[in-house]
């Protein structure tokens, strides 16, 4: 529903722009853009309510997994074709430490994000407790830095401090990061997209055969991940799909030749 909101909006204000419309059919077509605006917003507040931005997530990082394992089986295959259980488990230490490296990156980033607004937080406050009209100051520096107009500025302002409006809550920055669960959500993510290309290795005799069903597979995922990124971008799912698995396929070609150039420079093939 929120992508077709989106495409509606854009259809809307390209005809509003290009198609050649009387002032009335323009005011008309204005008011409708606000109106999708709006039910835009709608689906988006619904969408986080429901949880969905921990599913764009999870998407996200499964996409991560799924193509940097797919290069890396697809360069060992070139150099172990006889030992696709090898290529297999090798896929699986890479991706467990990928998982660990983009889990504890996670971690570090999200925790750090926190700390800093939890000290911008409590400078605040102090500054709003000891010197409250300290607060119009800032408000004011805010408005200027958005190029309002000085005697706009000045007019909201004074209306603020007449009213004896409490401007806290505009600089007082909402803390709901959760650096564990963000984290552990981003490793078993990571660690998802991996399970993809290394399954057909531990089923296969020879690595070239693994090879073309690891491919396939990742890319059937990699198809399912397109669409649900296209959908909460907004954008075209064939446009999505079709970037994404050129994009993987480039990552396996790369890594798969020089894997051959490996095996052939230093002799290497088990």
């Amino acid at each position: 529903l929120e992508q077709g909101e989106s495409k509606a909006f854009k259809d809307y204000y390209t005809f509003l722009k290009e198609a050649d419309l009387t002032e009335y059919e323009k005011t008309s077509l204005k008011l409708i853009i606000v109106d999708e605006m709006e039910h835009e917003v709608f689906f988006a507040k619904e969408a986080e309510k429901f949880g969905l931005s921990n599913v764009r997530d999870l998407i996200l990082g499964m996409n991560d997994g799924l193509v940097e394992i797919l290069g890396t089986v697809a360069g060992l295959s070139a150099v172990y074709p006889n030992n696709p259980f090898l290529v297999g488990l090798s896929g699986c230490v890479v991706g467990v430490a990928g998982a660990l490296s983009m889990g504890v990156g996670a971690y570090i980033s999200v925790r750090s994000q926190r700390q800093i607004n939890e000290a911008f937080n409590e400078k605040t406050q102090i500054i709003m407790d000891v010197f409250p009209e300290k607060s119009y100051d800032l408000f004011k520096e805010k408005l200027k830095e958005n190029q309002i107009p000085d005697k706009v500025i000045d007019e909201i302002t004074e209306k603020l401090k007449k009213e004896k409006v409490n401007l806290s809550n505009i600089f007082i920055k909402e803390i709901d990061e959760d650096e564990l669960k963000s984290g552990v959500f981003t490793g078993f993510s990571y660690l998802l997209g991996v399970l993809f290309p290394v399954l057909p290795f531990f089923f296969a005799n020879s690595s070239y055969v693994a090879l073309p069903f690891s491919v396939l597979l990742a890319f059937s995922v990699l198809g399912l991940v397109a669409s649900f990124v296209a959908i909460f971008s907004g954008i075209s799912i064939k446009k999505k799909v079709l970037e994404m698995v050129v994009a993987a396929s480039f990552a396996a070609t790369v890594s798969f030749t020089f894997g051959k150039i490996v095996q052939y420079f230093f002799g290497v093939e088990v």
